[in-house]
């Protein structure tokens, strides 16, 4: 819809919004055309991917990685778990989680915990940032851990997908995660093998 007439004369556009009221187009502090009306684009954004590369470029993503996991022979259940403490001040946005098998048969399992979880043959993997030189993560080594020997796993999941020698997105269609700040969950995924092979596990998340 056009012919409004901004204060210098020129022309406006604008449009009739589900209740048939007339909205300008809006923008937002450095001129840029907003998708939706009002909002914060960081703290009440609409959650896009331009929106999480946005974030990426201020510093607030981060990934960890169980690195190689060579599996041994039978079942065994691998962990990576992300545990948000109710003293770190952030909220954790996990919108990406990749399993990884080379072990031919293999099962990628989620599940969501309220206490930060003690593994057999624990490790500490130090999240980094995405942003080369960005500032360290809330999250301290001690609260994203994984280990090297299998862990036996409890229900109920949260998710579960089969997958053959092949490398999964578990989150899709813009699905994530929320780890709200000052309540104290976390995420654990667990890659179960049955053969001997090369495993891995990476998981991508937004602090704010």
């Amino acid at each position: 819809m056009t012919s409004f007439m901004g204060p210098d004369g020129s022309s406006l556009s604008g449009g009739l919004n589900p209740s048939g009221i007339i909205n300008g187009m809006n923008l937002d502090a450095a001129g840029n055309l907003k998708v939706s009306p009002g909002g914060n684009p960081v703290t009440n954004p609409a959650i896009t991917e331009d929106q999480i590369c946005a974030w990426i470029a201020n510093g607030q993503g981060f990934s960890a990685s169980t690195g190689i996991l060579n599996s041994a022979a039978g079942t065994n259940n691998y962990p990576l778990s992300i545990f948000n403490l109710s003293t770190s001040g952030k909220s954790i946005l996990i919108y990406s989680i990749q399993v990884a098998n080379g072990s031919g048969g293999a099962t990628a399992l989620l599940q969501l915990v309220t206490s930060n979880p003690v593994f057999t043959s624990q490790i500490q993997i130090a999240p980094i940032n995405m942003k080369a030189g960005g500032p360290n993560s809330a999250l301290l080594a001690a609260d994203v851990t994984g280990a090297t020997a299998s862990q036996t796993i409890a229900t109920p999941y949260e998710q579960v997908v089969t997958l053959a020698s092949t490398t999964l997105e578990l989150l899709t269609n813009g699905a994530a995660i929320l780890l709200p700040n000052g309540s104290g969950n976390g995420l654990v995924a667990y890659v179960q093998t049955y053969a001997a092979g090369i495993n891995s596990i990476l998981v991508r998340w937004i602090e704010f």
